[in-house]
C-alpha cells in the first residue's frame, strides 16, 4: 500500500527521478534539507535518511555548510581489456605513455601515472593463490596510481594497480637497471616483461566486486556503501611459471570494463551440451 511506504522513500524516490530525468543535471546543487522539509511537510532526519541514500548509491555527493551537495557526473571510464596487453597498442618509452594509458586516449581522457611505491611485501593469501606459491612468500609489490581526467571533469583516480612479482624476477636489470624496482614510470616497447626475457603466453583474468578497504575508499574517494570492481590478471610464461599478477581496483559506479570475444564457427567436442 502506497500508504504504509517510508517517508523518506517518497523524497527519494522524487529526487531520483529528477537526477534519472536530468531535471537536476550533474553538477546542479541539490536543495538543501531545510528547503526539502519544507516542501515535503516531514521531519528534518527523514530528508537526511533520503539524502544519505542518494549519497550511498553514488547519485550526489558528500557535502555540508555552505557548500552543499551536487549531482555527480556519472560519465563511465571504459576499459578495453580485450585490446589491453595483447598486442593492441605499442608502448611508447619516448613520451611514457603505456598501453593503459593509449586506450584512455582513445576514449578521449588525459591521463597521470604516479609510481606510489615500490616494496617488497609477504604475498596476502589471494596473490599467492594467484602466483601459486605459499602465502607469507616475499614478493616485489609496484603500486601505481593512474589518474584521468577531461576539461569539464576534474582529475579523479580511475585505478589502483598494484603488480606482484616473484623477487627474482623484479631484481632483474637491463643496462643496469631494475625497471620493476623503479619508483617513477618505466616503458619498453612490448612491456617491461618482454624486455626482461619473460614472453607471457597466457592471461588469466579473474573479476570481483567487493568492498573496499579503509585504504582504497579513502584513495578512491568512493561514496559511503559504494563497492570497487577487481580485475587480476595474472601472466603466465612459455614455461607455465606465473611471472606476475596485476591487480587493479576501482570505484565500482566509475568504470566500466569491456571484452570483444570471437565466437568460433564450430566449438570443439568437449564443449557440447549433452542432450536431456
Amino acid at each position: 500500500m502506497a500508504g504504509s511506504r517510508p517517508r523518506w522513500e517518497i523524497v527519494y524516490d522524487d529526487l531520483r527521478r529528477e537526477i534519472d530525468q536530468e531535471k537536476l543535471c550533474p553538477g546542479d546543487r541539490v536543495p538543501t534539507e531545510l528547503d526539502l522539509a519544507a516542501r515535503y511537510g516531514f521531519s528534518r532526519a527523514t530528508i537526511r535518511t533520503a539524502i544519505t541514500r542518494l549519497e550511498q548509491d553514488g547519485l550526489i555527493t558528500g557535502g555540508a555548510g555552505s557548500l552543499g551537495r551536487h549531482v555527480r557526473r556519472r560519465e563511465l571510464i571504459s576499459w578495453n581489456l580485450t585490446k589491453f596487453e595483447l598486442g593492441a597498442y605499442v608502448d611508447d618509452p619516448v613520451n611514457f605513455v603505456d598501453q593503459w594509458e593509449a586506450d584512455a586516449h582513445s576514449e578521449g581522457w588525459n591521463t597521470r601515472q604516479v609510481v606510489a611505491g615500490v616494496a617488497e611485501l609477504a604475498a596476502p593469501d589471494q596473490v599467492a593463490l594467484y602466483l601459486g606459491c605459499k602465502p607469507g612468500t616475499r614478493l616485489i609489490r609496484r603500486r601505481r596510481l593512474r589518474y584521468i581526467s577531461k576539461p569539464e571533469v576534474p582529475e579523479q583516480l580511475a585505478m589502483i594497480a598494484d603488480t606482484w612479482t616473484p623477487v627474482d624476477i623484479a631484481r632483474l636489470e637491463i643496462d643496469g637497471v631494475a625497471p620493476l624496482m623503479e619508483e617513477s614510470s618505466v616503458v619498453y616497447p612490448g612491456g617491461i616483461y618482454r624486455a626482461l626475457g619473460f614472453r607471457q603466453v597466457r592471461y588469466e583474468d579473474d573479476i570481483q566486486a567487493r568492498m573496499p578497504t579503509p585504504e582504497e575508499a579513502d584513495l578512491l574517494a568512493v561514496q559511503p556503501g559504494t563497492p570497487v570492481g577487481q580485475h587480476a590478471r595474472v601472466g603466465v610464461d612459455a614455461s607455465g611459471r606465473r611471472v606476475r599478477v596485476l591487480i587493479s581496483v576501482f570505484a565500482g559506479d566509475r568504470q566500466r570494463l569491456r571484452y570483444t570475444l570471437d565466437v568460433p564457427s564450430q566449438r570443439p567436442a568437449a564443449d557440447k551440451i549433452p542432450e536431456a
